[in-house]
Parts: C-alpha cells; structure tokens; sequence
C-alpha cells in the first residue's frame, strides 16, 4: 500500500479505494438480498459513482492548474 501511495498518491488511492467499496457493494447484492433482505446495488452504484467523481475532478483540477502554470 505505502509504494501506490508513493506513486499515485493519497488522493488518487482513497478514490480507488472508495470506488472499489462500490464494486463491491453492487456485486453482494444478490448475497446481500438473500441473507438480510438489504438491496444494495443502488448505494454501490451511488458510491462508485462518487469515487469516479471524485477521481475525474481531480484529473480535471491537475490539467487546469498546469495549463495556469505555463
């Protein structure tokens, strides 16, 4: 974990981090259905969402800035 940290960065690792918590959320959800009767493939889809957000934002904010700088 500390070398992706060294070379992406902490921003960039928290947001795979929380898109793969979605993955993860939308793919138990039959499990999920089954076990407690608890439909998670909307709040999965909500939170990887958020992380690709998140992600491109960034991406965004980084080409802005650079370009500034020049």
């Amino acid at each position: 974990m500390k070398k992706l940290v060294e070379k992406f960065g902490r921003y960039y690792v928290a947001t795979f981090i929380i898109m793969v918590v979605g993955v993860v959320l939308f793919l138990l959800t039959p499990l999920l259905l089954w076990l407690f009767d608890f439909d998670s493939d909307i709040i999965g889809l909500f939170v990887f969402m958020v992380g690709l957000g998140m992600y491109v934002i960034r991406l965004v904010y980084n080409r802005i800035s650079r370009k500034a700088k020049t």
